[in-house]
């Protein structure tokens, strides 16, 4: 029996272990098997070998195991039994059990007590080794459990869909239900909340007394006072726990769990904590990604024009898409002009890198090119002085950079396209065709003289002209592939006939859409000729 110890995979399989070789013994008649109820006198399971344990014979045996005495019944007394030996095993935290020997006249009774007691002890050992495993695997469940918690926490920045995730995460491996309160001034507020029997907890939630029950606990944790003992029959569950969630010195919430299951299935303290804790942190990552990102917002829109001027004969409209994961200004820029002589130019710009140092260059690239383009510099003329600024601060920063100058002709717009290594425009005819201007030119700040590409565009009244940064045309689909090569074209046939505000939001969506990562932003300025579309589009 020692070396089957080992072996047992269940309390179930003791039966089969320890009953046959009593039932072995010479002179023995049946041997039984109680597991005692914990909570009262009752028996949990019954066992045995020989006489059936079964019919009165339970009551029978079920007084056996209270009692002192035991009586033999003549049942028993015509089956040839004469004499029952009894012994008790108790192990902490366990179910305790009782094993019979229903002995005859020719039991050696002092070997059989023996054996008993043998039994008894393997019983014992067996028991504990079962409880060691089941503690093991338990252990080794729950950290699985906080594995995967912390991956599908973390898999995500924005806080509202990490607050959904983390109810979702306990039930019902680990709770029934559980809720999520955040603190917003000081109080606690709901965010989110999942119920194995979610009708249960829209009715729980619907009770003001109830609310008023889950506020206090919860604000009494946060405030680091002593919580009260839930009220279960209100909260309509068999017990709760209150656990604070604190990320880096601050309580930023408090998870509640609801548990319906038994006292042994309910996690213990320290993992609901280690829960908690994983909680918070995911919960302030996400408070302060999405407040870092607004502040990114806004600063990038200090370096972004206010608005763009109103040009007759023009509909402009422009967008600036910052990268879904991104924490530090880029570096694109855009503006449009109105020219002493009456011409108009726009600008585009794109600086490598982010961070400080590249948006103080994309503040001084954008309004060195506007006010040089204003005063009356030729395109050509104010990149290379763009050039040569970049040159002089000594930065190794390179810049792309694109101007479009129109001037107005009776048969609508002339663009002159100067282009230092930015990508050429996409151009709308107002038929539908989709065309590719010619660019060229090298990026600025790396040499000292630069080629610079020029090239001449006709609008007719209906065209679109589309400048934008390699943001859009190099955006990229898991497999590698460009949305300038796959989507572009077939986006802007799709929104070929939308209003030039509505083109140019709807297409920075797509791009970003296009590339999951949506890790780069993505500036775009759109330009309609309006006027009679009655004349041939291009040439």
């Amino acid at each position: 029996m020692w070396t089957s110890v080992g072996r047992i995979g269940a309390r179930d399989d003791l039966a089969e272990l320890i009953l046959p070789p009593l039932q072995a013994l010479p002179g023995v008649v049946a041997v039984w098997g109680l597991r005692h109820d914990p909570a009262g006198d009752g028996v949990l399971e019954y066992r045995w070998t020989g006489v059936p344990l079964e019919g009165d014979f339970r009551d029978l045996a079920r007084r056996w195991g209270a009692e002192p005495e035991t009586v033999i019944p003549d049942g028993l007394y015509g089956l040839g039994v004469t004499t029952v030996l009894r012994a008790r095993f108790d192990l902490a935290g366990e179910a305790a059990g009782t094993i019979m020997v229903l002995a005859g006249d020719s039991a050696d009774l002092d070997l059989v007590g023996t054996c008993l007691g043998q039994v008894i002890e393997v019983t014992r050992e067996a028991i504990r080794l079962l409880v060691v495993r089941r503690s093991e695997r338990a252990q080794q469940t729950r950290d699985a459990l906080l594995a995967e918690a912390s991956l599908q926490m973390d898999a995500v920045l924005d806080t509202k869909q990490t607050m959904q995730r983390v109810p979702r995460m306990a039930v019902p491996a680990i709770a029934e239900g559980c809720l999520v309160f955040v603190t917003e001034d000081g109080k606690p507020v709901l965010r989110s909340s999942v119920h194995v029997d979610m009708r249960r907890l829209n009715g729980l939630l619907a009770d003001p007394a109830a609310r008023d029950h889950l506020a206090h606990l919860v604000g009494q944790a946060i405030q680091g006072a002593e919580v009260p003992a839930p009220d279960a029959a209100l909260l309509a569950t068999r017990t709760a726990d209150v656990q604070v969630l604190r990320a880096r010195g601050e309580v930023v919430g408090a998870l509640v769990f609801l548990f319906d299951r038994e006292d042994a299935a309910v996690p213990p303290p320290s993992f609901l904590r280690d829960l908690a804790s994983r909680a918070a942190l995911a919960i302030d990552n996400g408070t302060r990604y999405e407040r870092r990102r607004r502040d990114v917002v806004t600063m990038q829109q200090h370096l972004l024009p206010t608005r763009l001027p109103d040009v007759d004969g023009l509909s402009v409209a422009a967008v600036y898409l910052v990268g879904d994961r991104i924490l530090e200004v880029g570096g694109d820029f855009y503006d449009m002009v109105v020219c002493d002589d009456g011409s108009v130019a726009a600008l585009i710009g794109d600086v490598c890198g982010r961070g400080v140092d590249a948006a103080a260059l994309t503040g001084m690239a954008r309004h060195t090119l506007a006010a040089l383009l204003q005063e009356g510099a030729s395109p050509a003329r104010a990149i290379s002085r763009l050039n040569a600024r970049l040159r002089l601060d000594g930065s190794w920063r390179f810049v792309t950079a694109g101007v479009a100058r129109l001037e107005q002709r009776g048969d609508g717009v002339t663009v002159q396209w100067t282009s230092a290594g930015h990508p050429a425009p996409v151009l709308v005819r107002r038929g539908g065709r989709i065309e590719r201007a010619t660019g060229g030119g090298t990026a600025l700040g790396i040499v000292a003289d630069p080629r610079i590409g020029c090239s001449e565009i006709h609008l007719a009244p209906g065209d679109t002209m589309i400048i934008f940064t390699d943001g859009l045309s190099e955006s990229r689909d898991p497999d590698g592939t460009m949305f300038e090569d796959r989507a572009l074209g077939e986006t802007l046939e799709r929104l070929r006939d939308r209003p030039i505000d509505v083109l140019v939001h709807e297409l920075s969506r797509a791009a970003a859409a296009f590339d999951g990562a949506g890790t780069d932003d993505i500036a775009i300025l759109g330009i309609h000729v309006e006027g009679n579309t009655d004349e041939p589009s291009g040439r």
